[in-house]
């Protein structure tokens, strides 16, 4: 008999521990049990390689992924630089129907753009001041077609230029005050000025409209209250409206108070009607010319206009473009003798007095007289103080 040692159960190669009590029952003692053990046990070892290879698959796939490469910054996004407008080269000036010029083109183009359609051929007519009314009213400023630094402002978007002195500040629309108002001025400004003017004994019409009646009682204010006489209020104007003293009578005269140098002119009469300023200034043909002369001794073409106004009670400031802007602008159908006619050359540099049928009567140039001379080609404006 043989005698066969039991073997002990088989630990197979791997990771995995393989119990085979649990698999074959005790063992022959035969070769045949030998050979069956063999047969199981190299069975094991290849399950037991399998499961391993079996495993990295799994390890592999558990694996955390490489990182992946960091993303680019975006491009920054281009940021629009606002353009500034270009400046409006005629911001400070004062417009009125009648104007000519490239002032006018420049505020008929600034129309067009904001909804108008007029011809920009620069002249400041009928559809211009239209145009003009309607940018003023839907703005929200004062409507008296005349362009200001105010309407300057709605033209370009900004509204909030100063308004100029004909304009109605939208801040003082219930009283008026601190405006400069003239002949040709509309609104509520100008509605309480006729109150006003009232309540010192005009009877004046109290529509908003500043034209003669108003023009007259304040010019009749001014001369009740001993100031200037130009029809113009401003702000020694104003303190005479408020002031009880003063009280407007049938025979208030206008008299001129500014000015009492010995260059100043005489004091002026009350009448100022155009054929006794063109007599006036009759007075005065063949005066040599002097520039900056403002007295028969020499006139210069504002010193003679100065102070042949002053004489028939009408104060006006003492340089051309100042006289021009300072009365009111008016097409030439309305100019009557004795107006104004200002020269847009050279910034407004000649102004004269017109004679009607047209001409004008001026102190010119050096080497030249005041005399009379029909009105030549070059742009021009009609202006009235009355």
């Amino acid at each position: 008999m043989f005698r066969t040692t039991l073997r002990r159960t088989h630990r197979a190669q791997g990771p995995a521990v393989i119990d085979y009590r649990g698999l074959v029952g005790p063992l022959g003692r035969t070769v045949g049990g030998v050979a069956a053990l063999g047969a199981v046990t190299a069975t094991a070892t290849l399950v037991s390689a399998e499961a391993a290879h079996a495993e990295a698959p799994a390890a592999r796939i558990a694996a955390p992924a490489a990182a992946a490469p960091a993303a680019l910054p975006a491009a920054p996004t281009p940021v629009a630089i606002p353009v500034a407008a270009p400046a409006n080269p005629f911001a400070g000036v004062t417009l009125r129907q009648g104007a000519r010029g490239d002032a006018v083109r420049y505020l008929q183009d600034a129309l067009n753009a904001n909804g108008a359609s007029i011809a920009a051929d620069g002249v400041f007519g009928r559809a211009t001041q239209d145009a003009v009314r309607t940018a003023q009213s839907g703005g929200g400023i004062a409507v008296d077609g005349v362009v200001g630094r105010q309407t300057w402002g709605v033209l370009s978007g900004s509204g909030q230029s100063t308004p100029a002195p004909s304009e109605q500040a939208s801040t003082s629309t219930s009283t008026g005050a601190q405006l400069t108002l003239r002949r040709g001025d509309r609104g509520e400004a100008v509605r309480t000025l006729q109150e006003q003017l009232n309540a010192r004994g005009a009877g004046i019409a109290v529509d908003g409209s500043f034209g003669a009646g108003t023009h007259g009682a304040v010019r009749s204010l001014q001369s009740a209250a001993g100031i200037s006489v130009d029809g113009v209020v401003g702000a020694r104007t104003r303190s005479a409206l408020t002031d009880e003293s003063v009280r407007i009578t049938s025979g208030s005269s206008a008299r001129s108070t500014s000015g009492s140098s010995s260059d100043s002119a005489p004091s002026a009469s009350s009448d100022s009607s155009g054929d006794a300023i063109v007599a006036t200034a009759r007075q005065y043909l063949g005066v040599p010319y002097l520039w900056g002369g403002t007295t028969p001794n020499g006139f210069d073409c504002s010193g003679l206009v100065q102070y042949v106004y002053k004489k028939n009670g009408i104060s006006t400031p003492r340089i051309a473009k100042d006289q021009v802007f300072g009365g009111r602008i008016i097409p030439q159908s309305e100019a009557r003798p004795g107006d104004l006619v200002g020269f847009t050359g050279n910034n407004y540099g000649h102004i004269g007095i017109y004679l009607g049928n047209g001409r004008i009567l001026d102190a010119s140039s050096k080497g030249r007289p005041v005399q009379e001379r029909a009105i030549w080609s070059a742009p021009h404006v009609f202006v009235t103080y009355r």
